[in-house]
C-alpha cells in the first residue's frame, strides 16, 4: 500500500529531477538548422509546398515552389519528421546526422488511410504498428459535420455513442464504455466521473488535431482501466516556424438552434511557440423528425485553452492549460413508474435553463519535459485534473448531487535504443485522486474518499526488415481509501498484464496479430453505491467484496494496399472475467427502480471489415465503406446489456479541383445502416433498424473556408440502441442542417 506520504515525496523528487535536468542541458551544445528538399520519386522533380513536420516540437514547415525546406532551433541528437504532401504516401524520418541536407522521397498514391500514430512510444504509420490502434484526423471525420467530438469519433470502425441527447455523450469501444475507456489528452488522464452513464465526455472540440483509438487492453503505457480501450486526444501543433497563424469560425445547426464559435492564436519564433484557443456553444432543446422538442434537451458550453512550448540544445518543454465549463439540461427525467412519451415533448423550442441539469467544470494543466541523447529518450510529465459536477434534481438552490475529484498525476518513460534493430521502453505512471462531496447535497452517490495508483512498465520492440515485433508487461496497484467513520472501506487491488504483438507489411498486404490481458479494479461507485441517481432515475446498491475485472484479447489484422484498392479486416475476441453490470431487482425505492451491482463472466467477439476505392478512370471519386460486427454474452449465454447495434457506413466523396478564387473543394454523401438489436438483457427492449443519409460540401473562397451540409437528410424518425433517451421512447434528432464558416491568416 502506498501513502499519500510516500506519493508527496516522489512529486517532489520528479519535480527536483526535473529542475536538474533542466539547468543542466541549458549548458550544452547550439540547437541544430536542419534541410533538405523534397521530391517525386518517380519523376525527381520538387514537390510544392510538401509539408514537413517535427514530431518532437510539435510544429513544422512548408517547403517552396520546388520543395526546398528548412527548419531552425532543433533539437539535438534525434529527430523524427513527418513528410507529406497531397496525392503522395506520407514517410517517417528519423534525422540522427544534422551535418548534410536531408533530401526525401516520396511515392505517388491515390488511396491515403495510413495515418500517423503519436499515442504509442514511437512516432510511425498505422500500418506498422504491432496492435490495434487507428488514428484520424479531426477535420478528416467531420467531412460532414457532426454536432459533437464523440459524434465525430463514433464515426471511426467499432466506435460507437452512448447519448442523452445532444449534449450527453460517451464514446463506445467495441461495446465497452466508462470506466472501461480511458481519455488521454496529450499524455494527460482525464478523469471525470465517467462512471456515469450520464457523465459525458470530457473534451470540447477546441484546437484538437486529431484522435487515436487504441482498442481493447492492447497498450501497457496507460495504466488500468482500459479493458475496452483508450481514446487519445492530440492537440493541434503549434504554428510552423517562424509564423503566426490566426484562425476564427462559426456554425449555425438549424435542429436545436445551436451555435458554435471558435478562435484560435498561435505564433512560433525561434525556440518559442505559444497557442491560445477558445470557444463556446449554445443549443436550444433538439427537434424530432415529427417537428416536436424534447424538453430540457439544451445544453451550453465554453473552452479556454493554452500552450507554451519551449526547446533548447536537448531539452523540449510544454506547458498547458484547459478550462472547461458545460451546462447540460437532463431530458427524459420522471419519478413515474408509468408515463407516457408525450410528457417529455414540447411544441415549443426553449433555450431557457430548467431543472434537472448538471453544472460541470473542469480544469487540467500538464507540464511536459523531453531529454534526448544519442540513443536515449527520456519524458517526464506532471499532471493536475479538477471535476466538479454538480447536478440539480427537485430543488433550484440545492443540489441533489455535488462532486469534486481532483487528481494529481505523474508519468515518466525511458527509451534506449540498442541497436538500428531493437529498442526498449520502460516507465511508470501514479495518480493520487481525491473524491469530494458538497456539504450541501441531497444525496451521497459515492463516499469522500482517497485513491492511489502506481504502475510500471517495460517494453521491447524490434524492427526487422518487414517485421515488427513488441513484447511487454505491467504491473499496477491500487488503493480506495474512504474517508467516513461509518461503513468505512480500504482496499488495495493488483495485477500483471502482457501484450505480444507482430506485424509484418509489404508492399501489398499487412498482417497482424496481437495478444494482451487487462485489469480494471472495482470503483467505489461499485463497491459502495447505496442510493438515487437522479440523471439515471435508479436506486443503485453495491457489494465491496466485487473482485477486479480481467480480460483477455486477441486482435488479428489483414489488410491488402493496391494503388485503387484497400480493404482490410479485423476480427477480435475479448473474455473479461468477473464482468461488472448493474442487476435490476424488480423492486422499487421512492419510486425508482432498484439495482444491485453483480459480477459474471463476459465474452466480446466481433470485428471490422473497411474497404477503401479509387477508381482509376475518376481519381476524384474515393469510395469509402466499413462493416462493424459485435457479439456478447455471459456464462449463461445472456447478452450483455447497451451493446450497440451492427452498423454499415459508407461515404462517397467527390474531389472538386479548379482554380478559382470561390473553390468547391469536396462533396461527401454518406450513408449509415443501424441493424436491428434483438440480442438484449431482460431490462432491455429491442431497436429496430433504420438508416440515414448525411451530406457534407466543403469550399473556400481567399482566406475563407466554408461548410454547408444535412445531417438526417430523410428526416427519418429513429431511436438508437445505445440512447439512454429509448428507455422513454424518445427519438433521436430528426433533420439537421448547418453552415459553417471559418476565417485563417498566416503571416511571418
Amino acid at each position: 500500500m502506498y501513502s499519500f506520504a510516500a506519493l508527496n515525496n516522489l512529486y517532489k523528487m520528479l519535480k527536483n529531477l526535473l529542475f536538474i535536468f533542466c539547468l543542466s542541458f541549458f549548458q550544452f551544445a547550439q540547437s541544430q538548422v536542419i534541410r533538405g528538399t523534397i521530391q517525386d520519386q518517380e519523376t525527381g522533380l520538387g514537390l510544392p509546398y510538401a509539408k514537413v513536420f517535427c514530431i518532437e516540437l510539435e510544429n513544422g514547415a512548408i517547403a517552396d515552389s520546388n520543395g526546398n525546406w528548412q527548419l531552425d532551433n532543433v533539437v539535438d541528437n534525434q529527430m523524427t519528421l513527418q513528410i507529406s504532401a497531397v496525392e503522395y504516401e506520407s514517410k517517417m524520418v528519423k534525422i540522427n546526422d544534422f551535418g548534410s541536407e536531408i533530401n526525401i522521397k516520396l511515392q505517388p498514391a491515390h488511396i491515403h488511410l495510413d495515418e500517423v500514430i503519436i499515442s504509442t512510444t514511437d512516432s510511425r504509420l498505422q500500418r506498422y504498428s504491432t496492435f490495434p490502434v487507428d488514428s484520424r484526423k479531426i477535420a478528416d471525420l467531420n467531412k460532414v459535420e457532426q454536432t459533437n467530438i464523440v459524434d465525430a469519433i463514433s464515426n471511426m470502425p467499432g466506435i460507437y455513442n452512448l447519448s442523452t441527447g445532444n449534449g450527453i455523450s460517451k464514446p463506445v469501444i467495441r461495446g465497452l464504455s466508462g470506466m472501461r475507456v480511458l481519455t488521454s489528452q496529450n499524455g494527460l488522464r482525464i478523469e471525470n466521473q465517467q462512471w456515469g452513464a450520464d457523465h459525458g465526455f470530457a473534451l470540447f472540440n477546441v484546437g484538437i488535431d486529431r484522435v487515436e483509438v487504441i482498442k481493447g487492453p492492447s497498450s501497457l503505457i496507460y495504466g488500468a482501466d482500459a479493458l475496452g480501450g483508450v481514446i487519445y486526444i492530440a492537440d493541434e501543433p503549434y504554428a510552423n516556424a517562424n509564423e503566426t497563424e490566426i484562425k476564427a469560425s462559426t456554425k449555425f445547426e438549424t435542429n436545436s438552434l445551436a451555435t458554435i464559435n471558435k478562435a484560435s492564436f498561435k505564433t512560433s519564433k525561434n525556440n518559442l511557440r505559444i497557442a491560445v484557443h477558445g470557444g463556446y456553444f449554445s443549443r436550444a432543446d433538439y427537434g424530432t423528425s415529427n417537428n416536436l422538442y424534447v424538453k430540457n434537451s439544451k445544453n451550453n458550453g465554453a473552452s479556454l485553452k493554452t500552450a507554451i512550448g519551449y526547446n533548447k540544445n536537448n531539452w523540449i518543454t510544454n506547458l498547458r492549460y484547459q478550462l472547461l465549463s458545460f451546462e447540460n439540461g437532463i431530458p427524459g427525467h420522471t419519478h413515474d413508474s408509468i408515463w407516457e412519451a408525450s410528457s417529455f415533448l414540447s411544441s415549443n423550442q426553449s433555450r431557457s435553463y430548467n431543472i434537472p441539469a448538471q453544472h460541470i467544470t473542469n480544469h487540467l494543466a500538464q507540464w511536459e519535459n523531453k531529454f534526448y541523447f544519442k540513443n536515449d529518450e527520456l519524458v517526464a510529465q506532471l499532471g493536475f485534473t479538477s471535476n466538479d459536477l454538480t447536478e440539480f434534481g427537485e430543488k433550484v438552490t440545492v443540489p441533489g448531487i455535488d462532486m469534486n475529484l481532483q487528481n494529481i498525476s505523474y508519468n515518466l518513460r525511458w527509451k534506449h535504443q540498442l541497436n538500428e534493430n531493437l529498442e526498449i521502453v520502460s516507465g511508470s505512471q501514479g495518480m493520487k485522486q481525491s473524491n469530494t462531496n458538497g456539504e450541501n447535497a441531497e444525496d451521497i452517490l459515492i463516499a469522500n474518499a482517497d485513491f492511489q495508483d502506481i504502475g510500471a512498465f517495460s517494453l521491447i520492440k524490434g524492427t526487422f526488415k518487414l517485421w515488427n515485433v513488441q513484447a511487454g508487461a505491467r504491473y499496477d496497484q491500487r488503493n480506495v481509501t474512504t474517508l467516513e467513520s461509518v461503513n468505512s472501506l480500504s482496499k488495495t487491488f493488483s495485477g500483471i498484464n502482457y501484450s505480444l504483438g507482430v506485424s509484418r507489411s509489404s508492399e501489398n498486404i499487412t498482417t497482424r496479430l496481437n495478444a494482451s490481458t487487462g485489469f480494471r479494479p472495482p470503483h467505489i461507485s461499485e463497491l459502495l453505491a447505496d442510493g438515487v441517481h437522479h440523471a439515471t432515475s435508479q436506486y443503485l446498491i453495491g457489494d465491496e467484496n466485487l473482485l477486479p475485472e480481467r480480460a483477455n484479447q486477441i486482435d488479428f489484422y489483414f489488410g491488402t494496399h493496391f494503388e485503387h484498392l484497400e480493404i482490410i479486416v479485423n476480427p477480435f475476441i475479448n473474455q473479461i472475467s468477473n464482468f461488472v453490470y448493474r442487476n435490476p431487482t424488480g423492486q422499487f425505492n421512492n419510486g425508482y427502480p432498484v439495482f444491485t451491482i453483480m459480477q459474471d463472466n463476459a465474452i466480446l467477439m466481433g470485428g471490422d471489415i473497411a474497404l477503401h476505392y479509387h477508381p482509376h478512370v475518376a481519381h476524384w471519386l474515393h469510395l469509402e465503406s466499413n462493416f462493424s460486427l459485435l457479439s456478447t454474452q455471459d456464462d449463461s449465454g445472456n447478452p450483455l446489456p447497451q451493446i450497440p447495434q451492427n452498423r454499415l457506413n459508407n461515404i462517397i466523396k467527390i474531389d472538386i479541383k479548379n482554380k478559382k478564387e470561390l473553390k468547391i473543394n469536396n462533396l461527401s454523401v454518406q450513408y449509415l445502416y443501424f441493424f436491428e438489436q434483438d440480442k438484449v438483457t431482460t431490462y432491455e427492449t429491442t431497436s429496430d433498424s433504420y438508416q440515414l443519409i448525411n451530406v457534407g460540401l466543403n469550399g473556400s473562397y481567399k482566406e475563407f473556408d466554408f461548410s454547408f451540409g444535412v445531417n438526417n437528410l430523410l428526416n427519418v424518425a429513429y431511436i438508437d440502441h445505445l440512447s439512454r433517451l429509448k428507455t422513454y421512447n424518445i427519438d433521436n434528432p430528426g433533420r439537421n442542417i448547418y453552415v459553417k464558416l471559418a476565417y485563417r491568416i498566416t503571416g511571418k
